[in-house]
């Protein structure tokens, strides 16, 4: 435990778990989720709180993730709510959060020479190689390698899949 500045305890040791949830649904069910905890707390006569917080991330799907003191108070949390498919095994490290969360952007692995793909825009689906990126613009330049005449396409880093690197 720790105390911050207003005296108010801090437990470090809520662990984050992950329901399995229907794709496409994980906002409604943290929503009952969150609804049915917070119902739980007000009828709970223990000063308690087995559950901390629910929430979901569209980079994540088909996961609400809880978080709470065991995996017991998650799995009463879930049982009758419809759509969730049972609890994962294990607790979810802060980190792997921060990965799904905050990805690195693409912008930041990319290097000139690099064989890329388009996964958007007009040209999705094409294998380029990388000719420039500016990291500031988040704009990546590029030739495709299928086209007759090499013409230099500017698009965005988010718009790429690398492939290859340069080594």
């Amino acid at each position: 435990m720790e105390k911050t500045d207003e005296t108010k305890e801090i437990n470090t040791d809520q662990k984050i778990y992950a329901v399995k949830a229907a794709t496409g649904q994980e906002r409604i069910i943290a929503e009952i989720m969150y609804k049915q905890a917070k119902r739980i707390k007000k009828e709970d006569d223990d000063d308690r709180e087995p559950v901390y917080s629910v929430f979901y991330t569209t980079s994540l799907k088909g996961y609400v993730l809880v978080e709470a003191d065991n995996p017991g108070a998650v799995e009463d949390l879930a049982r009758n709510i419809p759509k969730t498919r049972g609890l994962l095994r294990g607790t979810i490290s802060i980190e792997e959060l921060e990965k799904t969360m905050f990805p690195t952007p693409i912008i930041e692995e990319i290097h000139k020479g690099d064989t890329v793909e388009i996964i958007n825009g007009p040209f999705k689906g094409e294998k380029a190689k990388v000719v420039r990126f500016d990291a500031n613009k988040n704009e990546v330049t590029i030739e495709l390698i299928e086209a007759a005449i090499p013409i230099p396409i500017t698009v965005t880093g988010r718009d790429l899949k690398i492939l290859k690197g340069e080594k």
